[in-house]
């Protein structure tokens, strides 16, 4: 395991405030529509994927010829250690880029839980990825990609 990042907590709270108004607006309006049951489920099934992403963990790996960036319970991808043009810190994301597995344009895809991130080169694409020490994760995937480059 080469890094693994966490929503933190402020976010986490914000997430959970939001949410929780939302299922509460929900349910406080079904009442005198007569749909409770529909509105019932709906604020369920928002708090049950609003627990998956609060959980939510992004991750970077490394084995021998690939490196693996997962945005878990959502997504898993396999990238060639040979493919890796550069690793370097990117400015840290927030609520604003979002969270989880996002399309950021010009072949940028994110894996965000927000704070520091790193960007992976790859000459198809560019990752941002959420790590909590940007700089000693480039250096360690820079060197995973090196030693493979040397052989």
């Amino acid at each position: 395991m080469i890094s693994e990042a966490r929503i933190s907590r402020g976010s986490q709270k914000v997430i959970s405030s939001v949410v929780g108004v939302a299922c509460f607006f929900i349910i406080a309006t079904a009442i005198p529509s007569g749909v409770l049951l529909i509105s019932l489920a709906l604020a369920v099934l928002m708090l049950l994927l609003t627990a998956l992403v609060l959980r939510m963990t992004v991750s970077i790996e490394s084995t021998e010829r690939t490196l693996v960036v997962r945005c878990r319970p959502f997504y898993s991808r396999t990238v060639p250690l040979k493919d890796i043009v550069d690793a370097s810190p990117a400015p840290s994301s927030s609520l604003t880029e979002g969270f989880g597995i996002c399309y950021l344009g010009r072949k940028t895809w994110g894996l965000l839980v927000g704070g520091p991130a790193i960007v992976i080169e790859t000459p198809n694409r560019t990752w941002i990825i959420s790590t909590p020490n940007p700089e000693s994760t480039a250096a360690a995937i820079l060197a995973h990609a090196g030693k493979l480059r040397d052989r």
